[in-house]
C-alpha cells in the first residue's frame, strides 16, 4: 500500500522476462474482469465471494511463483464435499485448471468453477447429512412416516347381538375360543371307540321288526343318540363353550368405549407429534444457517476483506491530503478514525488465527 512519498501505479519492470509479463496480463486481466476479486497478497493471492446453493463460499486463488507456466492453486472455504474439491478443500477436478497452460485464461478457468458450484452446488462438511432431515440438504428423514398411524393397531370388532345370539368375529374371541376347545377336547370320546352294546343296552332285546320301526324313525334314533353318556358330555361342553363365547362377546362390548377413547388419545398425540416435528425441522433449518454464517472460516474470510477496504479507506484520506482536498485537522481526524478501525479489525483476524490454530 502506498504512504507517504511512496505510492505510484504499478508498471513493467524493466528486463522483464515472457513468464513475467504473461504472469502480469493475466493478473491484470483478473483485476479488470467482471468477478469482483479482492487482492490478499501481492500479485500471489486472491479471493472472491460466491453464493451456491444459499451456502456462502470464499474461493482463495493463489498463484505459484511460475505462474503462468504452473496452473494455479484453488482453495475452498469453508470445506465442502464435491467430486471437483479434494481432502484438502482444493480444486482438483476441473480441467480448466488441471490443463492451464501459458496460454490459458484464469479468468475463464476461475469462471469455470464458479459454472460448477451454481450448477452442481457443493455440500457443507460441517453439514453433513444425517441418517435425516433435510430433504434438500441430503439428510435423510429423522422421523418414522405412516400413511395410517392405526396400522399397527388391530380393527375394532363388528358385534352382531340379540336376545337369543351373540356372536363375535374378535381376534381375542377366536383366540380364547380356540384354547377354551383346546382344553375340551380331551372330554370328548372317540365315537368310533363306543360299543353299541354297552351303550345301547335296551336294543339288545329288541326284535328285528322293532329294530326296522326304530330304523325309520328319526326321532326315536335321536333320542337313542341323547341317551348316551359320551353325547351327553359332548352337548356340555358345546352349552358351556356357548356360554364363554356370549360372555366374551359381552365384555369385549364394554370395553369398545375404552378402545375408542384411546384412539382419539392416540390421534391427538399424532397430532401433536406431526407440530412439533415441524416446529423442530424449522428449528433445525435455522440453526443450519447460522451455523453457515457465523463459521469461523466465513467470518475470518470477511474481516481479510474488511480489513482491506479499511486500508483502502485509509489511503484514500491520505491521497485527498496529499491532493490539497482536505486541511490538516480534517485529515487527522478521518486518518485516525479509519487507522484504528483497521488495526481493530486487524487484531481480531489476528486472534481468530491463533484461535484456529489452537483448535
Amino acid at each position: 500500500m502506498p504512504w507517504f512519498g511512496q505510492g505510484g501505479k504499478k508498471g513493467k519492470l524493466p528486463g522483464a522476462t515472457d513468464l513475467q509479463i504473461q504472469r502480469s496480463k493475466q493478473i491484470e486481466s483478473l483485476r479488470r474482469g467482471s468477478l469482483n476479486v479482492v487482492e490478499t497478497l501481492r500479485d500471489a493471492e486472491y479471493r472472491l465471494q460466491i453464493v451456491a446453493a444459499g451456502n456462502s463460499l470464499t474461493l482463495i486463488i493463489n498463484l505459484p511463483p511460475q505462474f503462468p507456466q504452473d496452473k494455479p492453486v484453488i482453495t475452498v472455504q469453508p470445506p465442502v464435499r464435491h467430486p471437483w474439491v479434494d481432502m484438502n478443500s482444493k480444486v482438483s477436478g476441473c480441467s480448466s485448471i488441471n490443463n492451464f497452460s501459458m496460454h490459458s485464461s484464469l479468468q475463464t478457468a476461475i469462471q469455470c468453477v464458479i459454472d460448477e458450484f451454481k450448477s452442481n452446488p457443493p455440500a457443507l462438511v460441517a453439514h453433513a447429512p444425517y441418517q435425516s432431515v433435510t430433504p434438500n440438504r441430503g439428510y435423510p428423514s429423522m422421523f418414522p412416516v405412516t400413511t395410517n398411524i392405526f396400522s399397527i393397531y388391530p380393527s375394532m370388532p363388528n358385534y352382531t347381538s340379540s336376545n337369543s345370539n351373540i356372536t363375535t368375529s374378535t381376534s381375542t374371541s377366536q383366540v380364547q375360543e380356540t384354547v377354551t376347545s383346546t382344553s375340551c377336547e380331551s372330554n370328548i370320546p372317540n365315537i368310533n371307540q363306543i360299543n353299541v352294546n354297552t351303550s345301547f343296552p335296551e336294543l339288545k332285546d329288541k326284535s328285528r321288526t322293532e329294530m326296522l320301526e326304530i330304523l325309520n324313525e328319526e326321532e326315536k334314533i335321536l333320542d337313542l343318540i341323547q341317551q348316551v353318556p359320551e353325547v351327553k358330555q359332548i352337548v356340555e361342553n358345546l352349552e358351556k363353550l356357548s356360554l364363554s363365547c356370549t360372555d366374551l362377546a359381552k365384555e369385549n362390548l364394554t370395553k369398545k368405549p375404552v378402545i375408542e377413547e384411546l384412539k382419539c388419545q392416540v390421534q391427538e398425540k399424532h397430532e401433536e407429534f406431526n407440530r412439533l416435528r415441524a416446529e423442530f425441522e424449522g428449528n433445525q433449518e435455522k440453526q443450519l444457517q447460522l451455523m453457515d454464517q457465523f463459521h469461523p472460516a466465513v467470518i475470518q474470510s470477511n474481516l481479510k476483506v474488511a480489513i482491506l477496504e479499511a486500508e483502502e479507506d485509509s489511503d484514500r484520506v491520505v491521497e485527498d491530503f496529499l491532493d490539497k482536498k482536505l486541511d490538516v485537522d480534517e485529515f487527522t481526524t478521518k486518518f485516525i478514525e479509519k487507522r484504528s478501525l483497521y488495526h481493530t479489525r486487524r487484531a481480531k483476524e489476528e486472534k481468530m488465527n491463533n484461535m484456529n490454530l489452537g483448535f
